[in-house]
């Protein structure tokens, strides 16, 4: 008895458990655990009244209502409020994204964007016209579908990878049914993690609206593709997008010829064996199945061994030394002549049937001459804008410039674009809004950073 009255005793006097209330758990609280279920003992009072004071609003007042907690506290609180920052900033910019395409109506019909506005987007933020053209069409959809979802961004209770995957999750659906989704999933706050915040996403829109995820998943089937994706240390990816069924059987299968192509000195490890199984299946043991045409730029002295400088793989940028000489031993080869500058003189007529003009421009150019575009060579097409069409013109080098066709014909199409060619190598384009932008072609034996 007098044992369980002194352990009832030292029970009382211990100090009180709270748990975090439903703001925390929602996210707004700076330290405390975010979890439901994680119970924080109250070891400093003065410290946690602090923070839960602090106007995270304001950064240097955050400071001076902290000065007395410790340089850790104070650290996390300042990660917190920055990254709040960015939320305000991000839905700020989406929020004039969508205005400037409201700015910009289409002006023919079957587009959703007037022609050149991604083109200036690009040429203002330094980005590709593909990612602004997403940028675009994104922000203009969270402004009309998902105003919930740009309210928690800025009040940051959300991060901009939560909005882009609320964005990706309720396009099927209806405009009710994605305010349905969102206003369900900001109920319970931003999760733990990204990938439960993208669950709950899922698991809410087929709760909603059934039928619509089975029509995606059908559209998903008929998109199965096999594409490239690009790194910059000589390597690269090859995805395949199927069914998750057929992924998982492909998969098994590769793992297991892996394992049985594992011999006693084979110093490989598994993820290495299963690489090369995956290409003796598509080229064969010896490559002997397909004969596919590369372009590779290398300087001579680079080829014969002299140095090592490194070379260029078309539409895929700089590779090294000893890379370039495997490629160039079952190759071919095509003599081309620069200055001392890097500008090309010549191409040799002796890989493929083309007149010399059109085959300088090309191998100067190398791709399509639009800011932010990288549509190669290859899919573009000779773009001049010189008086006269006799067949006797002289025609000057720098009146040729690679376009491709979506950007010949948006300088057609859009109003107020200018182009300057002061040099063969240098396009000067002026856009509507007075941004001015040069692009310069790579030189050889440098490729641009």
């Amino acid at each position: 008895m007098h044992r369980r009255r002194a352990r009832t005793k030292a029970t009382e006097n211990r100090p009180p458990i709270t748990v975090p209330p439903a703001g925390d758990r929602a996210g707004n609280h700076p330290v405390l655990a975010t979890s439901p279920y994680e119970r924080t003992v109250r070891t400093d009072s003065s410290n946690r009244l602090a923070l839960n004071n602090a106007k995270l609003s304001d950064p240097s007042s955050t400071v001076a209502d902290m000065t007395n907690t410790t340089p850790d506290i104070r650290a996390i609180a300042a990660v917190h409020e920055a990254e709040k920052q960015q939320g305000r900033w991000a839905a700020a910019q989406i929020r004039d994204l969508a205005k400037f395409a409201g700015c910009r109506p289409p002006g023919r019909p079957g587009i959703k964007l007037a022609d050149g506005a991604p083109e200036e987007v690009a040429a203002t933020l330094h980005m590709s016209i593909r990612v602004a053209t997403n940028r675009i069409l994104e922000a203009d959809y969270i402004v009309r579908r998902l105003p919930a979802t740009l309210i928690a961004l800025e009040e940051g209770t959300i991060d901009i990878a939560r909005v882009r995957a609320t964005c990706q999750i309720t396009k099927p659906l209806s405009d009710e049914d994605a305010r349905r989704v969102e206003e369900a999933v900001l109920a319970q706050g931003p999760h733990a993690t990204y990938q439960e915040y993208r669950r709950a996403l899922r698991r809410q829109a087929m709760k909603v609206d059934p039928e619509a995820a089975e029509r995606k998943r059908k559209q998903r089937e008929e998109q199965r593709d096999v594409v490239t994706r690009k790194s910059e240390d000589g390597s690269g990816k090859l995805v395949a997008t199927m069914l998750a069924g057929e992924v998982e059987a492909a998969y098994n299968v590769l793992n297991h010829l892996a394992y049985r192509a594992r011999t006693p000195n084979d110093t490989r490890t598994l993820a290495q064996r299963r690489a090369d199984v995956l290409v003796d299946l598509v080229l064969g043991r010896n490559r002997e199945r397909v004969q596919a045409n590369i372009n590779v730029t290398v300087p001579l002295s680079t080829l014969i061994g002299l140095n090592d400088k490194p070379g260029e793989l078309s539409e895929y940028g700089p590779i090294t030394a000893e890379q370039c000489r495997e490629l160039a031993r079952n190759g071919a080869l095509r003599r081309l002549v620069t200055d001392d500058f890097g500008h090309l003189l010549d191409v040799s007529p002796y890989r493929y049937a083309a007149q010399g003009l059109a085959n300088r421009i090309r191998m100067r150019d190398r791709k399509c001459r639009q800011p932010g575009c990288p549509v190669s060579e290859r899919r573009c097409e000779i773009h001049t804008k010189s008086e006269g069409t006799g067949r006797r013109q002289r025609r000057r080098e720098r009146d040729y410039r690679l376009m491709c066709k979506r950007h010949r014909l948006m300088h057609e199409r859009a109003k107020g674009w200018i182009l300057a060619q002061p040099e063969p190598d240098r396009v000067v384009f002026v856009t509507p809004t007075a941004q001015v932008r040069q692009v310069v072609a790579e030189r050889f034996e440098e490729p641009a950073a």
